[in-house]
């Protein structure tokens, strides 16, 4: 085999690609995309002249749910609503540097054929069109296109165009959606901050100085600036919710299996079956995330991908009262003040809800469970040898976010230490449905962190997530406030679980630092009762949001 070449020239290659498939007309001028001063970008794309008064309606106005109804109603072409958001993604890339692979033309191209469907099928009637039908959707780079690479932005899998569709991005082309790019990730897709030796490091819109989030991080911050509406990502630890979090907008853990996850490259040696990583979506409101789920649910998707979980789609009814457990903390990490506030002013609204009682609950065990987690991602010990032999194919160092994981000098464990792990979580998924049933819940509600956005390369752990990854249990993450000025920093003391508790809770310096960075609380339900949960959200972000 030829010697593959370093990873400074292979990044060098892939960023003049993805440079020459942003059409001229689409570049931003110097000036804006390369201001030192710019640490917010959130209003450019509406601002620098790039977008027509159609084109920036089409992307700002409408979530996928009503511009699905234009679509069908044939308002605008499927061509129009392509363009527009391939342009708007080319402008968050600029800003941002949130994307991987660039098939704009490819998108086009089969928009124009969706139309000519549309036209040949007479606009006329009520033909059935597929429920996604001529849905922008953005994906996350580990999720195989045809056609194009699955790097993950490693250098060693560079220049390897995948021989066919993900089981989820096939499903969706069924479904009528119109891909058009991947979106960026860490090395390793393990971190909190999504940067790589390849593609480099994905911005934060809101605040360039605190992380996107990872490892879904390029889809945070291409949907924080509508460059998508309804985007893909995975989910082992977090990587859907923190990089939600991060960016203020609605992601959606699924239970493991719902969403077909074939086809989707992971790093973590094969065969190593402890926490499974789950697909789901991240959008701009929650009625786009029950959109995808119903349209998933509803279509074969054991067709699709022989680990797929047949869970039907009931149209449940919501319910006339909710029960909702509030945990506050997760009693290994203390929430920073501004996500205390933001988790308050929700329950505060709720409370005054004649529709919902609150009770209070704590979580049990999440220390022991977290350390567990840990084990199962770290399981056999060459997880180590695995990635460091991926990363010196091409020379590539390992990024300063997977450096402080630790999770790369972690040992493996014995098969009976598997099994012994296996036995434990067992007997948490008994407490955890007893928590359920005892106090006779619909959903719990939680922070999503211990902190909002933090500043690059700081992002640490994963309890208030990883938890529902351990157990498989749903959870979604909803914006509801930013870090506003009355959210000073307040005494290390309040820290209450010790010192790593009181490092976490130091991160956090008061509003100046934190400019901007969303507060998102977590609603979490039971394992397969993905719809319930939904429904649940939906009630609980209608009256905090005020929907």
């Amino acid at each position: 085999s030829k010697m593959p070449k370093n990873y400074q020239t292979l990044a060098a290659d892939k960023k003049t690609q993805q440079w020459n498939k942003i059409p001229q007309a689409w570049r931003l001028p110097d000036e804006i995309s390369h201001d030192a001063n710019a640490t917010n970008v959130m209003d450019i794309p509406r601002t620098c002249g790039l977008l027509n008064e159609t084109e920036c309606s089409i992307t700002s106005d409408h979530d996928a749910t009503a511009l699905l109804g234009q679509l069908k109603a044939g308002v605008w072409t499927v061509e129009q609503v392509t363009v527009a958001f391939c342009k708007r993604a080319a402008i968050a890339q600029q800003l941002t540097n949130c994307l991987t692979e660039i098939f704009f033309d490819a998108a086009i191209e089969r928009a124009k054929n969706l139309d000519r469907e549309y036209h040949d099928a007479g606009s006329g009637g009520e033909m059935a069109l597929p429920p996604l039908f001529g849905l922008p959707v953005s994906l996350k780079d580990s999720f195989r296109v045809r056609g194009y690479d699955t790097s993950t932005g490693l250098g060693c899998y560079v220049g390897e165009p995948a021989g066919e569709n993900s089981a989820l991005a096939a499903l969706l082309i069924d479904l009528g959606a119109v891909l058009y790019c991947k979106t960026n990730l860490p090395q390793s897709i393990m971190t909190g901050d999504s940067d790589n030796n390849i593609f480099g490091r994905t911005l934060n819109p809101r605040n360039k100085f605190l992380t996107a989030g990872g490892s879904t991080g390029g889809e945070g911050a291409l949907l924080a600036l509508r460059g998508s509406i309804l985007g893909v990502g995975t989910d082992i630890g977090g990587s859907i919710r923190v990089p939600s979090v991060c960016n203020g907008v609605y992601g959606f853990r699924p239970s493991v299996g719902l969403v077909p996850h074939g086809g989707v490259r992971d790093l973590n040696p094969p065969g190593t079956d402890g926490v499974r990583s789950t697909a789901g979506p991240m959008a701009t409101s929650l009625r786009d995330c029950s959109l995808f789920l119903k349209s998933i649910l509803q279509a074969d998707t054991w067709k699709y991908d022989s680990t797929s979980i047949s869970v039907p789609w009931i149209d449940l009814k919501p319910k006339n009262k909710l029960r909702i457990g509030v945990a506050l903390n997760d009693g290994v990490y203390t929430p920073s003040p501004p996500v205390r506030r933001g988790l308050k002013q929700a329950v505060d609204l709720l409370r005054d809800n004649n529709d919902i009682e609150i009770v209070p609950v704590n979580l049990p065990d999440v220390k022991l469970h977290y350390q567990d987690f840990v084990s199962y991602m770290t399981l056999s010990g060459s997880d180590k040898k695995h990635y460091y032999e991926q990363f010196a194919r091409t020379s590539e160092p390992v990024i300063p976010s997977l450096q402080a994981t630790g999770f790369l000098s972690l040992p493996g464990t014995t098969l009976k230490g598997f099994f012994d792990l296996n036995a434990r979580r067992a007997e948490a998924a008994k407490t955890y449905l007893e928590l359920f049933r005892n106090n006779d819940l619909d959903v719990i509600l939680m922070p999503p962190a211990p902190h909002t956005a933090v500043p690059l390369d700081s992002w640490s752990t994963i309890t208030y997530t990883g938890l529902w990854n351990y157990l498989d249990y749903p959870a979604i993450v909803i914006p509801v406030d930013q870090v506003r000025d009355i959210d000073a920093a307040d005494d290390l003391s309040n820290a209450k679980f010790g010192p790593d508790d009181e490092k976490l809770y130091s991160l956090y310096t008061g509003p100046e630092q934190y400019k901007g960075a969303p507060v998102c609380i977590q609603v979490v339900g039971y394992r397969h009762k993905d719809e319930a949960l939904v429904k649940a959200a939906a009630v609980l972000d209608s009256i905090i949001n005020k929907i």
